[in-house]
């Protein structure tokens, strides 16, 4: 793949199509680890230029409290340009984790009646988010720990103010990836776990409340997630456009009619203990049947390219009212978020930094 790599880069600097300085055309480059050819794109280019454009005015800001840009960009312009910046100088989310933590927050930014707001303000609020997630980092209780990503959803308009919610994930890390056997199953015979509300498992030893089946299922599907390979000597990737998937539990069956995510209902009457209480064996069906919708199914069926990539999940056991026969159900609610994945040269977007 080097051999490959070295050759490539000869007829190209032959052709004279590499620029020198800053600049650069997008080229292709080989990875060892890969069998596919991964290509630096006019879009990964595009995103560079625009990362390093609102970094640079977000400098010129700092730099220059005293002074007024009169510049204004649109609302969703601010919150992804706030997102995306943080991510790249701060996430690690290609590292591997044996737990996760997810904090949350609320912060406000000033919008015009257009729904535009001042740079100055953008400025003000992406110091407001990092002083936020730097304290989440700071207080997470591990040993070794990394930064995931920070999300961010705009909300209503409120006086003048958007709202935006503020979403932050840190890890513990693991020194070395797992690397399970084909045949392992994270859950072990005679496990039994509460389906959900945090009881533990199901004889309630006090020693397990605070999780229950749905948040086990979620610490194996985060820490065990497919971790790409070592990008190319120069580059790195950088993760875009985080987007929120949530599913109900009921939409997806197996060939055998079985929900993959955990779901179940009746007409009348109360569930019984063995319906709220998952054994070993329905827990790692449903962690497999998780895996199989997280990274199959609903790519294909939001008809995603091959760089959107899973980044993390929240699962939530709870009862209610199915979607659509409004029969009393248990089910677990699935928050998943994605990214798209594009690679770029470190020179353009530094490696990111620990707070």
């Amino acid at each position: 793949m080097k051999t490959r790599f070295f050759q490539f880069f000869t007829i190209m600097l032959l052709a004279g199509l590499l620029m020198l300085g800053c600049q650069k055309e997008p080229q292709s480059v080989d990875s060892a680890r890969q069998a596919d050819e991964m290509v630096y794109t006019p879009k990964a280019a595009k995103l560079v230029a625009d990362i390093n454009s609102f970094k640079q005015k977000m400098t010129a800001v700092r730099e220059n409290p005293h002074l007024k840009s009169g510049e204004v960009i649109s609302k969703e312009e601010a919150r992804w340009n706030i997102e995306t910046l943080f991510n790249v100088t701060y996430g690690f989310p290609d590292l591997s984790y044996s737990k996760t933590i997810t904090d949350t927050a609320l912060v406000y930014l000033p919008v015009d009646a257009s729904g535009n707001a001042r740079l100055e303000d953008v400025v003000a609020v992406y110091e407001e988010v990092l002083a936020l997630v730097t304290d989440f980092y700071l207080a997470a209780n591990f040993d070794e720990k990394g930064f995931l990503f920070m999300q961010l959803k705009s909300g209503e308009i409120i006086n003048g103010q958007m709202e935006i919610f503020v979403s932050s994930i840190t890890g513990e890390q693991r020194s070395t990836p797992p690397d399970p056997p084909q045949e392992w199953k994270p859950f072990e015979a005679g496990e039994e776990w509460w389906y959900g509300e945090l009881y533990g498992k199901c004889d309630f030893d006090p020693l397990y409340l605070g999780t229950d089946a749905a948040k086990e299922l979620e610490h194996y599907l985060n820490t065990n997630k497919h971790v790409p390979p070592p990008p190319p000597t120069g580059f790195r990737y950088i993760y875009v456009d985080h987007e929120f998937i949530e599913r109900f539990g009921d939409e997806y069956l197996d060939d055998d009619g079985n929900y993959l995510i955990y779901y179940i209902e009746r007409e009348a009457g109360d569930f019984t203990i063995d319906e709220k209480c998952l054994n070993w064996e329905e827990l790692n069906f449903h962690y497999f049947g998780q895996k199989e919708v997280i990274y199959n199914i609903i790519p294909e069926e939001e008809n995603k390219p091959e760089n959107w990539k899973f980044m993390s999940c929240v699962l939530t056991g709870k009862q209610a009212n199915g979607r659509i026969t409004m029969h009393p159900c248990l089910h677990h609610k699935n928050e998943l978020t994605y990214a798209y994945r594009y690679l770029v040269p470190i020179e353009d977007i530094p490696l990111p930094t620990e707070f």
